[in-house]
């Protein structure tokens, strides 16, 4: 009985079961975050497509807007040469200068997280490009090569 008054009172005891289950907090916390389920792009509307200098569809981008990450679907994409990649840009009429979003599928379907903010201004009114960048996409942070696709965000609010 006193080593339990004497525990219960332990200025340690109370500073360690603190950090136990603050850490135990945590690890919920990021199991949470990791056991969600994707969103289903499916179901997701399109906001925009990209087209080529016909306006043939190339790739449709879906965004789920509260999960932060966007699709893109390959649509009918030509090979980029050998050694070269295609990435995709946003422009607003807010900003100066082009964001990156990724670099863009030859095949299906990829998911892609975004920031909160590029989430946001995906859902607005503005123009996506895509540009022939080298292996891993552009290495500053606006493009370095040609634009060969664009598109339009439909402004989904």
């Amino acid at each position: 009985m006193n080593v339990a008054l004497s525990l219960w009172s332990s200025l340690v005891f109370w500073r360690r079961s603190t950090a136990v289950l603050g850490a135990l907090a945590l690890a919920l916390l990021v199991a949470a975050l990791i056991a969600r389920e994707p969103p289903d792009f499916s179901a997701t509307p399109i906001v925009a497509v990209v087209r080529d200098g016909e306006q043939h569809p190339v790739w449709t981008i879906r965004l789920a807007r509260a999960a932060h990450q966007i699709a893109f679907d390959s649509v009918r994409p030509a090979a980029p040469p050998v050694g070269r990649v295609y990435q995709l840009w946003l422009l607003t009429p807010a900003s100066t200068a082009p964001r990156p979003l990724g670099l863009l599928p030859q095949s299906g379907r990829k998911r892609v997280a975004v920031t909160p903010e590029n989430a946001r201004l995906l859902a607005l009114e503005g123009e996506l490009e895509v540009t022939l960048e080298p292996m891993g996409g552009s290495a500053g942070p606006s493009p370095s090569g040609p634009t060969m696709f664009h598109g339009s965000l439909e402004g989904s609010g």
